[in-house]
């Protein structure tokens, strides 16, 4: 019982946060407002996704895995369109060294990265802004990375 009353202090700061396992599109936006991320939301065939601008390029936030306008994952994804792609060799030596996004070559053969959150296990707000920031830092590290100018 000791050890139980021991750990309500800690998780208190985390709890006041809010813990959420889902979002909907209009709550997704205010996050991205309060962030101060540039975006447009989009909205397409009855699906709401954002065009965000990170790390001076074009990203898009989608809401995947969605049920009644609650979502319970996120993707952030972006491609690019390249003269002289990167080979798959660099693509996949990127997926050995880095951790969290993925890469690959679209079917067009352009090189893509990508990065999920699974929101089902209960995430804050936080989590999800450091999603944001974490892809907008592994975003620069790509570009360079398969000479993306």
């Amino acid at each position: 019982m000791r050890f139980a009353l021991f750990l309500i202090p800690l998780l208190l700061p985390v709890l006041a946060q809010g813990v959420r396992t889902g979002i909907t599109p209009k709550e997704a936006e205010a996050l991205l407002k309060a962030a101060s991320y540039r975006y447009e939301r989009v909205e397409e065939g009855g699906e709401v996704y954002f065009r965000l601008r990170l790390a001076g390029l074009q990203a898009l936030l989608l809401l995947m895995d969605c049920e009644k306008e609650v979502c319970s994952s996120l993707q952030l994804y972006a491609g690019f369109s390249m003269k002289k792609p990167p080979s798959l060799e660099r693509i996949n030596a990127w997926n050995r060294e880095k951790r969290f996004s993925r890469a690959y070559l679209d079917k067009d053969g352009d090189p893509v990265l990508e990065w999920d959150l699974d929101l089902e296990g209960g995430v804050t707000d936080g989590a999800i802004k450091a999603f944001l920031d974490l892809f907008e830092e592994s975003l620069r590290a790509f570009a360079s990375w398969i000479g993306f100018d």
